[in-house]
């Protein structure tokens, strides 16, 4: 099977977005974009995410894959004219996948989280060369994917935290975009201060973290 050239560059695209954090103007483009109804699933998932993640892991893996097959549904529908009906198959699909293959499933959205993680690591550290953050994507994909299989609460509750953390954060945000009389003040203060998104990403996971490890314990105790 030979790549195409249009898999080629789907696959640069894919690999670009993910320091994305560190980019506040395509950042604030997509959030702009963002319907006020996603925004509200983002913040009610992300949440989840955050004080439940280990306790709900089994629906929120399902829910995560459901949301996953339907952006890259529509990531992949877009030569079609954005269809809405093959966006929405690829993500009952994706979830439906996901049920049985349940540790899979996570060891997938862990690598996501770790590339996404070390993507943006690599930008902040290596900013000289953001063209590279494919490499710390790689390193942190690799890296969580392998460490699910032997410490499973662990990476379970980090990578919930983390994604949770992200998608409250993004949310709120785009919430907020849809405000007019705030919209202004919030663009000019991301510009400004690009590093403000993954600090409140870095302040909301350790929360979550300590909140889900604390009610894992009591609930095995």
């Amino acid at each position: 099977m030979r790549l195409t050239n249009e898999d080629v560059d789907l696959m640069n695209t894919i690999l670009e977005q993910l320091d994305i954090m560190y980019r506040p103007e395509d950042l604030i483009n997509h959030l702009k974009a963002l319907p006020t109804l996603a925004s509200v699933v983002l913040i009610a998932v992300g949440a989840a995410c955050v004080f439940n993640g280990y306790r709900w892991h089994k629906l929120i893996v399902v829910v995560l894959a459901l949301l996953f097959g339907f952006g890259l549904g529509n990531v992949l529908s877009a030569e079609f004219g954005k269809s809405m009906v093959v966006a929405l198959a690829l993500g009952i699909l994706l979830a439906a996948i996901a049920t049985p293959m349940l540790k899979f499933t996570v060891a997938f959205f862990a690598g996501l989280a770790g590339a996404a993680i070390g993507a943006t690591l690599w930008t902040f550290l290596k900013s000289d060369q953001p063209e590279l953050a494919w490499a710390g994507a790689g390193m942190g994909f690799i890296t969580l994917s392998l460490m699910s299989f032997i410490f499973f609460r662990i990476v379970v509750i980090l990578f919930t935290s983390v994604s949770g953390g992200a998608m409250l954060v993004l949310g709120s945000i785009g919430a907020l975009l849809q405000i007019g009389s705030a919209k202004t003040e919030v663009t000019d203060q991301l510009l400004m201060h690009p590093a403000i998104m993954p600090l409140l990403i870095v302040m909301a996971a350790p929360v979550g973290f300590v909140i889900q490890e604390g009610r894992a314990r009591n609930d095995h105790s």
